[in-house]
């Protein structure tokens, strides 16, 4: 005997539960995720006009922000240097080269400083520095040039 398979005859209705958006962040997630970069830019261009969209623009910092996990990478670097009796610029530096500045372990500190205070404030990014510091240490299998060494292992980062 075979079995049929049955299909219902009409779809069930499911009931989606949509969260009232409750900031302008919020709003551009949605719109964002409804249309793409381009769209959204489009339209605020249409409303504002491009002037308004210019100065605006121009207001804002021209670097673009820094993630987390560049701050988790570059606290977990200090870590390891205060592990190891080790400055922390003067290992960055090691690690990222002097790239023609005047001042690196000067630029290279001031970003420490700054991933230090953002990990004062997130809390699971601070676990993800405090982890990646410990795992450097288990396998670093007794090399005593931490700078190369760090410089092996985190050729796929970007701390720029």
């Amino acid at each position: 005997m075979s079995e049929k398979n049955n299909t219902p005859k009409s779809q069930a209705k499911l009931k989606v539960l949509f969260k009232e958006p409750k900031t302008v962040e919020d709003l551009i997630l949605l719109a964002l995720d409804k249309g793409e970069l381009e769209e959204v830019v489009r339209v605020l261009r249409d409303w504002c006009g491009s002037g308004e969209m210019r100065k605006c623009l121009n207001k804002l910092s021209h670097r673009d922000p820094i993630d987390r996990f560049t701050h988790a990478r570059r606290h977990a670097v200090e870590i390891y240097a205060k592990q190891h009796g080790l400055t922390p610029a003067n290992l960055m530096v090691g690690i990222v080269g002097r790239c023609g500045r005047k001042d690196p372990e000067g630029a290279e500190r001031y970003k420490l400083r700054r991933a230090r205070e953002f990990l004062k404030k997130d809390d699971i990014a601070l676990a993800g520095a405090n982890a990646l510091a410990s795992h450097w240490e288990n396998h670093r299998a007794g090399k005593r040039n931490h700078g190369a060494y760090l410089k092996k292992t985190t050729q796929g980062f970007t701390f720029s």
